[in-house]
């Protein structure tokens, strides 16, 4: 299961159980020791006792009260209600599921809704989604809201068309939804049904041409269905309808590089780029999928420089700029690490834009610039261990043969297993200690050399 969908599942599943959460509290109206019976005096103190237990959150005295309320009273539906309650608290599941089923064989309270949301929430918790799946059912009589419950357990067992009615059910009671339709389209991405999501979003989108929504979602399902063309064709159709939707451009974009339409795909993702509302995640998907083509066609080169230059003027980007430095890396190492560098100035913290430079700095022996920047690092990242090598490497270049062997020693103090990084410093231990005339020690971490290369 991707990482989206297990995050869309877990958002989802972290709205029901807040709202399960006030629910809990909300259930003592439903059940009222007055209506069940005559009490006696030893019987409602130590029940109230065990209601003012949980209010203090001490569940575990509370059930120490409610079980010899049980002693009174065996048959108790309130006390078995607040026995569950209480094991929630502890996360007993077991136990809490015991004492909601005997709740229901209450013939007064076998239909309360909420002592059945109760029972959701542990078979939830617990994982065990048939059941769940069951209570949620009974749910969404009275409370739509669980139909969009049903969706998120259908995924979870991959019964997709399931999860899907479910959403149609709730659409049909609530109408259409924007984190619906992201729901729909994750089903359709992870069910690998993406002629089923072309259907809903063709439909949706031929009886009201102003459903952007349903438009751009139809163009994202074309292009990831091998049918750009088909994307293009529904992005046209909007386009005359002067749509504001941002999302629309990111689109064409993406169609039109699958496309490899060079000129179209330059005018479109500059759009994206230039954007005020686009989301940063949505520039860098249009400016990653533009940097692969450059790669793969030289022709593309110099629109994907042009594209990035405009977001660069329009805002201060610096994933754009991050990105740059990517691209010229290979081609031109003083045009990536000035990239790198303006980049950096925008996001001073980021330390894989750090080890670009350094690393850049390094293969232009730039070491004084090295030592510099790795200074400066260690202020911000003082237990950084590539930091300590590069000035050590740095200095054992400048044949500061001692300084180098004092920083690369300890960077060994932060390096935790054996990898590429400790055999860089011992490389570069084993030449600064020749360089000091310390033969021993300079075969000494030729030995580690030998041994890790292994």
């Amino acid at each position: 299961m991707s990482h989206a969908i297990r995050l869309f599942i877990f958002l989802c599943f972290a709205g029901l159980t807040f709202g399960v959460a006030q629910d809990k509290d909300n259930l003592s109206e439903d059940i009222n020791v007055d209506d069940l019976g005559n009490n006696t005096d030893e019987f409602q103190e130590v029940f109230f006792k065990a209601i003012a237990q949980r209010a203090v959150e001490n569940p575990q005295k509370a059930i120490e009260e409610l079980e010899r309320c049980l002693k009174i009273e065996p048959n108790n539906t309130a006390v078995f209600y607040e026995l569950a309650k209480n094991y929630i608290d502890l996360k007993a599941y077991d136990k809490a599921e015991k004492f909601l089923l005997k709740t229901l064989e209450d013939a007064s309270y076998k239909g309360n809704v909420n002592i059945h949301r109760q029972l959701f929430h542990v078979y939830s918790m617990q994982k065990r989604y048939g059941k769940a799946i069951s209570e949620a059912e009974f749910i969404s009589e009275t409370d739509p809201v669980y139909f969009q419950e049903l969706a998120n357990l259908h995924l979870l067992q991959k019964n997709y068309k399931k999860a899907l009615k479910s959403l149609d059910r709730f659409d049909a009671l609530e109408g259409i939804d924007e984190f619906r339709d992201d729901f729909r389209m994750i089903i359709y991405k992870e069910g690998s049904i993406l002629k089923d999501g072309i259907d809903f979003f063709k439909k949706r989108f031929q009886n009201s041409k102003q459903d952007t929504r349903a438009a751009t979602s139809l163009m994202e399902l074309y292009r990831l269905n091998n049918s750009p063309q088909e994307a293009i064709e529904v992005g046209k159709e909007l386009e005359q309808q002067s749509t504001s939707d941002p999302g629309f451009y990111v689109e064409m974009a993406m169609a039109y590089l699958v496309s490899k339409n060079i000129p179209e795909a330059k005018t479109y993702s500059r759009k994206v780029v230039e954007s005020l509302t686009l989301d940063e995640k949505d520039k860098v998907k249009v400016i990653n999928t533009f940097k692969a083509l450059a790669l793969q066609n030289p022709a593309a080169q110099d629109a994907f420089v042009s594209v990035l230059d405009s977001a660069l003027s329009s805002e201060k980007n610096s994933s754009s700029k991050a990105e740059l430095g990517e691209f010229y890396r290979t081609i031109d190492k003083d045009k990536a690490l000035e990239n790198f560098k303006s980049a950096l100035r925008n996001k001073p913290n980021d330390f894989k834009l750090i080890k670009n430079i350094l690393e850049l700095e390094m293969e232009m022996k730039n070491y004084e610039d090295v030592i510099e920047t790795s200074e400066k690092a260690m202020e911000s990242f003082p237990s950084q261990s590539y930091l300590y090598y590069a000035k050590g490497f740095a200095l054992g270049k400048l044949n500061k043969d001692k300084q180098a062997v004092e920083i690369l020693e300890e960077a060994l103090d932060y390096i935790f297993e054996e990898d590429d990084l400790s055999q860089k410093v011992y490389s570069a231990l084993k030449e600064s200690y020749l360089a000091l005339g310390n033969e021993e020690k300079a075969d000494s971490y030729q030995e580690k050399l030998n041994k890790t290369s292994n």
